[in-house]
């Protein structure tokens, strides 16, 4: 069984942590989801200066807020 000291236990979250840096740097696939749900979060997270209201009917579509040139 694993040592349950915390040196212990620190070594090993490193380890994983450097090896899923890893891993996200070297999967192109992996790398460009995050970075799409990155870019998606960003885009939500900010107030509603645009002028675009999600309850207006025509803005019923997800993508069409992102599609219609409003962000730059």
């Amino acid at each position: 069984m694993f040592s349950q000291s915390l040196p212990a236990q620190l070594l090993r979250w490193a380890a994983l942590l450097i090896l899923s840096l890893i891993l996200v740097h070297h999967c192109q696939p992996l790398l460009d989801v995050l970075a799409q749900d990155a870019v998606n979060a960003g885009c939500h997270s900010m107030d509603n200066h645009d002028g675009h209201d999600m309850a207006d009917p025509d803005m019923t579509d997800h993508t069409s807020h992102h599609t219609m040139g409003h962000h730059q």
